[in-house]
């Protein structure tokens, strides 16, 4: 069976590089220049991906978050007590995956008493993200206690990694991250979570995970499908490998 299954994703990939040649054969047939039909299927390939995949990287937003970056950098040079530029700063290298970066402008001195569960919440990821566990757990906790929904579920995703991981794991601890994740009824959740499960070799438990984002997708609304389309396509990908 799993023979099968491997036979029919090879025959997919094989079917869309041959769909690919084959655009790219008629554009250098109606253009004569085969430098411009691999621009053009490149172009059409992305435009696909902007509108309907959402696996390529948002590359106007990108270019919107270094601007900012350069805004907040400059406004801190010229006032070094400038708590809203350094917390900006902190969040936009949090989205650019640079923790150690986020870290240094979330702990700014004139945002030590910042309590609010979105400042925690960015703080306990960066922190988790280096390796400091017990402290960045703390940060999710707390900004969790202050507003469950911060994150969209996410939090909980580094909280049942964590708890998986733990030498002294407490399953109804795990049972209770589970339950709540699945709350959120999230696409990129589902495959996160099915992630930590496979990772850890429980293929089962992933595949079952995996299946439930592909159903979560089938209900999803028209207009927010496309942001939950990456997820259940890697969700199938994974369910067959």
């Amino acid at each position: 069976m799993l023979c099968i299954i491997v036979i029919v994703f090879e025959n997919r990939k094989r079917g869309i590089m041959m769909k690919s040649f084959m655009l790219f054969y008629l554009i250098s047939m109606f253009t004569g220049n085969p430098l411009m039909a691999l621009i053009g299927v490149i172009i059409i390939y992305a435009l696909a991906d902007k509108f309907y995949f959402g696996f390529l990287p948002d590359f106007t937003k990108s270019f919107r978050r270094n601007r900012r970056i350069k805004k907040n950098l400059k406004a801190l040079e010229l006032n070094p007590q400038n708590a809203q530029a350094a917390l900006s700063l902190g969040l936009l290298y949090v989205e650019k995956k640079r923790y150690k970066e986020a870290i240094q402008y979330l702990n700014h001195p004139k945002l030590k008493d910042n309590e609010t569960a979105n400042y925690l919440y960015n703080m306990g990821i960066s922190l988790m993200e280096i390796g400091e566990i017990g402290e960045g757990k703390e940060c999710i906790i707390k900004s969790l206690d202050l507003n469950p929904s911060v994150g969209y579920g996410l939090p909980y995703i580094y909280l049942l990694n964590s708890e998986m991981k733990s030498k002294s794991s407490n399953l109804d601890k795990i049972r209770d991250l589970e339950e709540k994740i699945e709350r959120f009824s999230n696409t990129e959740n589902l495959y996160k979570m099915g992630m930590i499960y496979k990772n850890l070799g429980n293929k089962d438990k992933a595949k079952r995970l995996f299946s439930k984002a592909i159903t979560e997708y089938s209900y999803c609304p028209k207009g927010i499908r496309r942001i939950h389309r990456k997820w259940a396509i890697l969700s199938r990908i994974r369910k067959i490998k």
